[in-house]
């Protein structure tokens, strides 16, 4: 009986091979880079220009890929990406076509990539002549596809994964733009600190086209010395508010420092500079305990100095 299943199993695995079916193990997933991860670029109504992003295979196995584009939007402060909701701002998701291997220009072509391979993906922007003011945002994804999608006729047998990387495409019209900027919220560590030295901002966009703005986090010593800094921008896209943070983490246990702190968006700017007293927690705890205890003294005292020169003058 044993020899009868086993004679099975091996007419069963030798029909499946001559039929296609290839094992893979759960690890085996398709691996891409795309360079850059962004693009910006100027739109004008009736235009027509090609731009081009290239992908590596950087895994061991070969693998075929789709490109489509989606809507490029955000949720909330934090700016998690929203890749469903269309809107007046991502209407460019629907003016790009892909050039495939015969030269034409398509909406959701297909390639493959061998291990190490590189391939220069050829997009086209075609503007229609009456489009929105303002800027306009999507996203390109290329996207691998699962073995029973990618017309090999094989079927992957265990758990393999989607790859799937992106470029944010942010295209900048020629039209009538509004540039308003607020920053609704700035925050910077006050004089003492148990640990950290940390900064916070909010940057408001009300206009119809994205802008950067920028922030500075720098700390010197007490003498001047300078100890630490950090700088960056970030985007910050139509009818929408950005919080970025920033701080000082391996700041020292003790010590006094000079902290500044500088946010800037198109014309408005807010800086402050503290002076910044780094202590552990018990030590922050026995200091406003003194300073509470030395407040109190100085009542008590002016009280009984007053009720000396009362009795005198009497």
């Amino acid at each position: 009986m044993k020899k009868k299943l086993c004679l099975l199993a091996i007419v069963l695995f030798s029909a499946l091979s001559v039929f296609g079916l290839k094992t893979r193990p759960a690890s085996a997933a398709a691996v891409m880079k795309i360079t850059p991860v962004a693009n910006a670029i100027t739109i004008k109504p009736g235009d027509v220009q090609n731009y081009q992003f290239t992908l590596e295979n950087s895994g061991v196995s070969a693998f075929k890929f789709k490109l489509y584009t989606a809507p490029y939007n955000v949720t909330n402060e934090d700016y998690d990406a929203d890749f469903s909701n269309e809107t007046g701002y991502n209407q460019i998701m629907r003016w790009i076509t892909f050039q495939d291997d015969s030269g034409s220009f398509v909406n959701s072509p297909t390639f493959s990539l061998e291990p190490g391979e590189k391939r220069t993906i050829i997009y086209r922007v075609t503007v229609p002549s009456d489009i929105p003011e303002g800027g306009q945002y999507c996203t390109i994804f290329a996207e691998s596809l699962p073995d029973s999608e990618s017309g090999t006729g094989a079927v992957s047998v265990g758990l393999g994964s989607i790859s799937r990387v992106s470029l944010i495409l942010l295209g900048h019209g020629q039209g009538e733009t509004k540039d308003i900027s607020e920053i609704t919220d700035f925050s910077l560590t006050g004089m003492f600190s148990s640990h950290n030295i940390d900064a916070m901002a909010k940057v408001k966009n009300s206009g119809n086209t994205d802008f950067l703005a920028e922030y500075t986090l720098s700390v010197d010593s007490i003498f001047g010395t300078p100890l630490y800094s950090s700088a960056d921008n970030f985007v910050i896209l139509p009818q929408s508010e950005r919080k970025f943070t920033t701080s000082w983490g391996d700041a020292p246990l003790f010590g006094v420092f000079r902290v500044k702190f500088s946010v800037a968006a198109l014309e408005e700017t807010r800086e402050e500079t503290h002076i910044v007293f780094i202590l552990p927690a018990f030590m922050i705890i026995i200091a406003l305990l003194l300073l509470t205890s030395i407040v109190v003294w100085t009542i008590i005292l002016i009280r009984k100095r007053k009720e000396r020169s009362s009795r005198l003058v009497v």
